[in-house]
């Protein structure tokens, strides 16, 4: 039996410090981006209760760079210390959304979501309008990977997600030691980047989006780097892929993706999630359901853990199996509900596996059932009374 990773019992929740992490070969200045960035008001784009503007990004071809974001805190006094609040990091084909805002607003966190590929929230992707000093586009999967560094789309991403906590650090009614990071999708891909960068953060969720792209067997990421000469895979390697960064981390994190996800496969996802030092949660529905998706509940629930003195969720400690059985230990203060093995009999690309479910026995504080004899890995989803589900690590059987 060999497992992808190994989830302990997750830690108790820490406050990021604001020391300056020191990551040798990191492209990026560090120091320059948590300089509070200078904001510019706009009434373009306008949307009701939010404010929307463009803060200052960094120098793109010798000339700055603004990047246009919204930002809302809730209404009301805020609490001693200020404000929780999150920077919502979307993907591909993505925008600044109000909606993803709101959401955080209505749970009692402030919020700020920005265009990082130099557009303004008008129309429709792909067709959105362009603005005056932007930085550069998104050029495929990493098309621009013979440029410059600091003229490259993932850069200047990645940096102006970096410089949106400084700026979100400067608000007066904003808690500094309670700002979170929120990606979807290719804004996964930067927040598994960011949490390792910035340890400024208080929480990381990385939704789908994650690091090894160039041991993906998605065709999205595939194709591009199976044409990328030994150099220019080698820059990225050594440079852009999120999994130089996340060892650095001492975020605690959230990790959200399907079992299916026809982006990020189960197996890079999991070998991600598996450098992270301060023990993270994960939450595996079995679905290929992809998108701009931002109201899981188990999302909201971590954050209020971390940094609202929220319910302690579930912990889960490494399934193993004995004889025909397997097994996970389990630690919540929430009475559970459920416990179910999903587990596969397919071998291959693991976007493309069938993954069925058997109820799971919980017997005080473990969840067992009886492993298929053909099963080529399993994992369990243990859910609460309020209906809030967390997986264990994916374990990959040997026959």
């Amino acid at each position: 039996m060999k497992q992808f990773f190994f989830l302990g019992l997750f830690l108790s929740a820490a406050f990021a410090c604001a020391q300056q992490i020191r990551i040798p070969n990191s492209p990026w200045n560090i120091k320059e981006l948590y300089q509070t960035p200078p904001v510019h008001e706009t009434d373009c784009c306008a949307v009701a209760g939010m404010r929307s503007f463009f803060y200052e990004g960094i120098i793109f071809k010798a000339k700055p760079t603004k990047v246009f974001a919204y930002y809302k805190a809730p209404e009301g006094t805020p609490p001693e210390g200020g404000w929780p609040a999150v920077v919502c990091v979307h993907g591909g084909g993505g925008t600044a959304f109000p909606q993803w805002i709101q959401a955080w607003v209505n749970r009692g966190y402030a919020a700020i979501a920005m265009d990082l590929d130099g557009h303004l929230p008008i129309g429709d992707f792909p067709n959105r309008e362009w603005h005056e000093q932007a930085g550069p586009p998104r050029i495929t999967t990493f098309g621009d990977i013979e440029i410059a560094d600091r003229e490259q789309w993932f850069y200047h991403a990645v940096a102006d997600v970096i410089r949106a906590n400084s700026l979100l650090r400067s608000f007066p009614e904003v808690n500094p030691r309670k700002i979170g990071v929120h990606g979807i999708s290719w804004g996964g891909v930067i927040t598994a980047a960011v949490m390792g960068l910035d340890n400024r953060f208080a929480f990381a969720v990385p939704v789908y989006g994650c690091g090894f792209l160039y041991e993906s067997t998605v065709s999205n990421f595939e194709r591009y780097f199976k044409v990328m000469t030994p150099g220019q895979l080698s820059a990225y390697k050594t440079k852009w892929d999120p999994s130089l960064y996340i060892p650095y981390s001492t975020v605690p994190s959230l990790w959200y993706t399907g079992s299916n996800d026809g982006s990020f496969p189960l197996n890079i996802w999991q070998r991600s999630v598996s450098l992270a030092k301060t023990a993270p949660l994960l939450s595996i529905p079995v679905t290929s359901e992809h998108g701009h998706i931002w109201n899981q509940p188990e999302i909201f629930a971590f954050a209020d853990m971390v940094v609202r003195d929220g319910k302690k969720l579930i912990q889960i400690h490494n399934a193993v199996v004995q004889k025909n059985t397997a097994m996970v230990k389990i630690a919540s203060e929430t009475p559970l509900s459920k416990a179910v093995l999903c587990y596969t009999t397919n071998s291959g690309a693991w976007q493309n596996r069938n993954w069925a479910q058997l109820p799971a026995t919980l017997n005080k504080d473990r969840a067992l059932a009886v492993l298929p004899a053909d099963a080529k890995a399993f994992y369990f989803n243990i859910t609460d009374v309020d209906t809030l589900c967390f997986s264990s690590a994916v374990t990959v059987v040997e026959k």
